[in-house]
């Protein structure tokens, strides 16, 4: 028999607050990903140890998920934005404060009432052009210093 939506919540300790879906703040939506995560990690220990209600059949991962947003979005929005975020520390941190605009515009670069995914994807592209062009500008500085150690090996070799 299938468990009830609300026994397993319950069984998985997923705080009601977190299952709301009319807020749509990137803050909001990171505390609803690390709560996913932390509820699939528990599931796992639950089955693992054996306390999984035997009169109830198990669950996959993305039933667990869907407790707190639904698998389109989940694949559409929080994969693609939070699988990589701990890579951005400054990010994890704005993400993790209880709401404080004082550092909005350090680490955005500007500041607004609420961000959504659509800002954290620009924010995170930003991110990927800048590394790309520093990877790209220190792949130019070792290909002329190895350039230049040639070019004197080849001097010295004349002298």
């Amino acid at each position: 028999m299938p468990i009830p939506k609300k026994e397993l919540k319950a069984l998985l300790q997923v705080n009601d607050g977190l299952t709301n879906t009319n807020n749509k703040s990137l803050r909001y939506a990171y505390s609803k990903y690390k709560a996913t995560i932390a509820a699939v990690q528990l599931y796992d220990q639950i089955v693992s140890e054996g306390r999984w209600p035997t009169h109830y059949q198990k669950v996959t991962v993305t039933e667990v998920r869907q407790i707190f947003v639904s698998k389109s979005v989940w694949h559409g929005q929080y994969v693609p934005c939070f699988q990589d975020i701990t890579n951005h520390q400054e990010m994890v941190e704005w993400l993790e404060d209880s709401g404080s605009e004082s550092d909005d515009e350090g680490v955005w670069g500007f500041k607004k009432m609420i961000y959504h995914f659509l800002d954290l994807k620009e924010w995170l592209e930003q991110k990927k052009k800048v590394k790309q062009k520093e990877i790209k500008k220190k792949k130019t500085e070792e290909k002329v210093s190895k350039r230049k150690k040639t070019e004197n090996k080849v001097v010295k070799a004349k002298k």
